[in-house]
């Protein structure tokens, strides 16, 4: 490709890591203006050229009547001869107009495409696990995957519209300059045939709509599947979502077939009722030419300017068609974005950086429990139902503002920029959760350097030079083995014993993790999510069953580092393991309610059992159901995951987790 034209291309393109403002509504017609706007660029471009193409494509019959007269008229001649070289003038120009239109509407489609893509990638990070409770997966990846591209086909097909329309309206002129009567005909029958197409349409976009809502089903079902097929296999289940994939393709295939058979009808009409009009008109232009109202060459020119106003009733059909699923897709964006964040306001969300926020530390008192954290200490927070320590420990980190008030040093979280409160309060659940990328990416999420905007010129020359599967991650992606400031991510990879998964990788930090961390053994992917909650280096730490997944030797290795990582910062953990709670310098007990019952050490509490105080007696009976889950002689590793380390995952197999 032409490097002015790649630099032409950048700039109709945003780049990655252009702002992208809020839409000022997430109503649908509210939507479609603002991509429209966001696209005005290279709409206006395209749509320019449209016309020009469109309208010389509309004139050429009048110039082919023209040519046809005056040969009949005078022969070969000088007027035949400049009408020729017009036509060809006409023709390159056209050829330049049409080339600009289709190449100006992909940049187009590009960007709207992009910028639907982005929407609902910052939606879903803004909105987090709320988002989750209001769409399904299915939909989010469909909006992404097909929504997406509809919506673009329809912004890419808006110029030869536009062009459609102002030829029409050029032939009309033409054709009444003329002869007014045929000019009626065309004025009053290419409208009526345009609104009889028209009737095909809403039927058509309500199948449509049913037709997308059965395809989010189908992806639904199948990323479950995908996502928990280890689990299936385990559970005989796999025959199950065998029979509900099998009958979700069944429906999606049933609404596919109405919508096929709506559009075949809409197709027909659009051959049909077309060649009729035609037909009228040449029959009528036919009987003037006889009457001797018209020339054979004025004949000529009218049946070119019918059979060429079939051309932008086809391009209005088909665009009414793209209409319609763009707005489907922008239904479903709608409520996409309708969905708003649990804490913190959209705009806040936006630009949340828990790196430009500001670290605070001090008390903190959870003012529904009137439970208090002294600040510098490792405090255990332990249940007889794990769920009541994990919505105390989620209250923490303020992922919901209607949920009760949690202050900071006498300062409600509510009261605080959300990104002061991620910078000083930070929240790892009881699921390790990590995302495709190197193990340097997955580990440093807040000063990890954000990868540098690759142009189109430079995409295409990768991909050009393209020898390996890799090659254009690697033209893209540092490749480095070791960077400055590696020594803290080796440290925390320490401290949770995660070392070992340098060497399961084969180029260690640069080592590519693959989707949710499946190259990882299960116990692996939680020590590392252990090490990138201590990368963070909040002053204040909450862990959600940080060891659930561990044998007893590596779990007592990873309390005690912790605890020695930790000190003179405040860590708070949801647990009942008792080697955890060992290495705590308190532990808290609480009742049904969510409130303090009992706070001492592990072993304080112990002793009180003994003596029998009763909330010390519910302590080592919640204590001990943890003991008899974690065993001594432990197998080492997971064996379907290739764990090669301490021997982690099968442990526990019995142990909740909770997920805030």
């Amino acid at each position: 490709m032409p490097m002015p034209l790649l630099r032409t291309a950048e700039r109709l393109i945003p780049a990655p890591d252009a702002p992208l403002p809020e839409p000022p509504s997430n109503r649908t017609r509210s939507l479609l203006g603002w991509l429209a706007r966001r696209a005005a660029g290279p709409l206006t471009i395209a749509g320019l050229a449209a016309v020009v193409a469109n309208t010389i494509q509309a004139i050429v019959p009048a110039f082919v009547g023209a040519a046809l007269d005056s040969g009949i008229e005078n022969g070969l001649n000088a007027r035949l001869w400049a009408i020729c070289l017009s036509l060809l003038v006409l023709f390159v120009v056209y050829a330049i107009g049409d080339t600009a239109q289709s190449y100006v509407g992909m940049y187009a489609w590009m960007r709207t495409n992009f910028d639907v893509t982005r929407l609902v990638g910052r939606q879903v990070s803004i909105t987090g696990a709320g988002l989750s409770r209001q769409a399904s997966t299915g939909e989010v990846a469909s909006i992404v995957a097909s929504d997406a591209q509809y919506i673009g086909n329809f912004f890419e097909r808006l110029p030869p519209l536009i062009g459609s329309a102002v030829s029409f309206a050029v032939v009309a002129v033409l054709m009444v300059s003329v002869s007014v009567r045929l000019g009626l005909i065309v004025l009053i029958g290419m409208p009526l045939v345009a609104w009889i197409v028209t009737l095909v349409i809403k039927p058509l976009q309500r199948r449509q709509a049913v037709q997308r809502e059965a395809q989010s089903e189908v992806t639904t079902i199948t990323t479950d599947t995908v996502a928990g097929l280890r689990i299936l296999r385990g559970i005989g289940g796999e025959d199950v979502f065998a029979r509900r994939y099998r009958e979700a393709s069944q429906e999606l295939r049933r609404r596919g077939v109405e919508v096929a058979g709506t559009q075949s009808v809409l197709m027909s009409l659009q051959v049909l009722l077309p060649g009729l009009f035609v037909a009228v008109v040449v029959w009528a232009a036919a009987r003037m030419a006889i009457a001797g109202d018209i020339s054979a060459g004025e004949l000529v020119t009218f049946y070119g300017y019918t059979a060429y106003l079939s051309w932008p009733l086809m391009v209005f059909s088909n665009s009414v068609q793209d209409y319609t699923r763009a707005m489907v897709g922008l239904r479903r964006l709608g409520r996409l974005l309708d969905v708003v964040p649990a804490a913190g306001t959209t705009a806040e969300r936006l630009g949340l950086s828990p790196a430009d926020g500001t670290a605070e530390d001090g008390r903190i008192i959870d003012t529904a429990s009137g439970m208090r954290f002294a600040p510098g200490r490792m405090t255990a927070v332990v249940a007889a139902d794990p769920g009541a320590s994990a919505a105390l420990a989620t209250r923490l980190g303020r992922f919901d503002d209607d949920a009760p008030v949690v202050t900071l040093e006498g300062r409600p979280l509510t009261d605080m920029p959300l990104r002061d409160v991620r910078a000083s309060i930070v929240v790892s659940g009881a699921t390790a959760e990590l995302f495709t990328g190197t193990l340097r990416e997955a580990l440093d999420v807040r000063r990890a350097a954000a990868p540098e905007p690759v142009g189109v010129g430079a995409l295409v020359a990768a991909e050009a030079e393209r020898a390996g599967i890799d090659a254009v991650d690697q033209d893209v992606r540092s490749a480095a083995a070791r960077l400055p400031g590696d020594g803290r991510l080796l440290t925390a990879l320490e401290v949770a014993d995660a070392r070992d998964v340098l060497t399961s990788l084969d180029r260690g930090l640069a080592g590519m993790i693959t989707e949710k961390g499946r190259s990882l053994s299960g116990g692996q992917r939680q020590r590392v999510a252990l090490a990138r909650a201590l990368l963070t280096e909040a002053p204040a730490l909450v862990l959600i069953e940080p060891t659930s997944a561990l044998d007893s030797h590596t779990e007592s290795r990873v309390a005690r580092r912790l605890h020695a990582a930790r000190r003179g910062r405040t860590t708070v953990i949801a647990t009942e393991s008792p080697l955890v709670l060992e290495a705590c310098d308190e532990v808290i007990l609480l009742d049904d309610a969510g409130r303090e019952r009992a706070r001492s050490t592990h072993r304080e509490l112990l002793a009180r059992a003994r003596r029998g105080d009763p909330s010390a007696v519910d302590y080592r009976a919640v204590v001990a159901r943890a003991y008899g889950e974690q065993p001594d002689d432990c197998p080492p590793g997971d064996a379907d995951a290739g764990d090669t380390g301490s021997g982690d995952d099968d442990c526990d197999t019995d142990r909740r987790e909770v997920t805030p």
